[in-house]
């Protein structure tokens, strides 16, 4: 019997890893000698972290950070050995998985801090980055601890203290004195101590907006930027190089005409005001795409921007094409309808829509969406 031919699903995320390779050389040239460390937590913000990661070492990036200490032991077992900092504050009882794959932990509480030392000595060597709390108050020592716990972990057998950071809280917004006293009380505090080689305080709002974050420092940890994601229309005119790395697709899977009056999806939320086409697309929630686009987002297909109608389905969304006479009547089954990416809305106007930010769609996007890679160095376009 033949086998069947292979199945191109109608919703997919194209990944450009050409697109981010070159985000890549655009941000190293903007840390000046600072060396990238480039954060893969969340699946690489939804894009595949283990793709992303042997991209990103063959463009020569040779660090990575991640959220979870799960998501560090992965990448180990993918073959990743570039450094890896895990930025969640570790509980005891996950330190000896830390030594187990050289995992560099962060240290946010003198507790934690006890316990690291505690660790190291029965279960052999941990690399550490000491967190402050300038200001945004999630995790990290306040900066009057940090003296003491400092002390603590030099001090510790088999402990390495590497790393000194903090994190801004406004560096994607327009007002930035905030984030000039974060950066004016981590100066004084690195004054103040013995510090380790490496500080940081740079993410992609402080590399792209705040120079003094990144002079003089070791490292920049670079997320959305790298993606192509802006967090906010500010760091997009501050980025106009950075290229988006997803493009979000679908097709359309039925098109039909209803009468003025008719309602459209669950609740009856969209009424025609007179005969309407409608093209239902393969996309709703159970994909990650937001239900919060309900009759507020908008779709390209043909080129062409179009208003959902009514509810965000979990698997189906539908549009407004306009007037059977109109130009959305050219609009066949079949046709490709684009969510977010080239030839559609960018992801910020997405996330603009759907009132959140662009990294939560990237990131919500559910394993049931396959991830297609372009210009991977195996020939790319193979699903993930």
């Amino acid at each position: 019997m033949p086998s069947a031919p292979p199945l191109t699903p109608p919703l997919r995320a194209e990944v450009d890893l050409r697109a981010l390779r070159y985000n890549a050389r655009a941000l190293r040239r903007r840390a000046e000698g600072a060396t990238l460390v480039a954060v893969v937590k969340a699946d690489a913000y939804g894009h595949g972290a283990l793709p992303v990661v042997r991209a990103l070492l063959e463009e020569g990036v040779e660090r990575f950070a991640v959220a979870g200490v799960a998501e560090g032991i992965a990448l180990r077992e993918g073959g990743v050995e570039a450094p890896l900092l895990v930025m969640m504050a570790p509980l005891p009882e996950m330190l000896p998985a830390y030594a187990r794959y050289n995992l560099a932990a962060t240290v946010a509480t003198r507790e934690g801090a006890e316990a690291v030392a505690s660790a190291a000595r029965r279960g052999g060597p941990l690399t550490v980055h000491v967190k402050v709390d300038t200001g945004l108050h999630r995790l990290g020592l306040a900066p009057a601890d940090v003296p003491g716990v400092l002390r603590l972990l030099q001090g510790a057998p088999g402990v390495a203290v590497e790393g000194l950071w903090t994190h801004f809280a406004t560096a994607d917004e327009p007002d930035l004195d905030f984030a000039y006293e974060q950066l004016a009380l981590f100066d004084a505090l690195v004054h103040a101590v013995d510090p380790p080689p490496l500080l940081h305080l740079a993410n992609s709002g402080g590399l792209l907006q705040i120079p003094e974050a990144v002079e003089g420092r070791a490292l920049v940890r670079v997320g959305g930027a790298l993606y192509g994601l802006p967090a906010s229309r500010i760091l997009e005119m501050e980025a106009p190089e950075v290229r988006p790395v997803m493009r979000l697709v679908t097709r359309v899977l039925q098109v039909k005409t209803v009468e003025r009056g008719e309602t459209v999806s669950y609740g009856r939320t969209w009424t025609a005001s007179g005969p309407t086409r409608i093209a239902t697309l393969a996309v709703g929630y159970g994909d990650g795409y937001p239900r919060s686009l309900s009759n507020r987002g908008h779709v390209a297909v043909r080129g062409r921007l179009y208003p959902i109608a009514g509810r965000v389905c979990m698997d189906l969304t539908m549009l407004d094409l306009g007037p059977p006479d109109g130009p959305g009547g050219a609009v066949r089954v079949g046709d490709e309808a684009v969510l977010f990416g080239s030839g559609g809305p960018s992801a910020l106007d997405v996330a603009e829509w759907a009132d959140t930010i662009s990294y939560a769609l990237t990131c919500g996007l559910t394993a049931r969406v396959p991830r297609v890679y372009v210009g991977a160095e195996n020939g790319g376009g193979a699903p993930a």
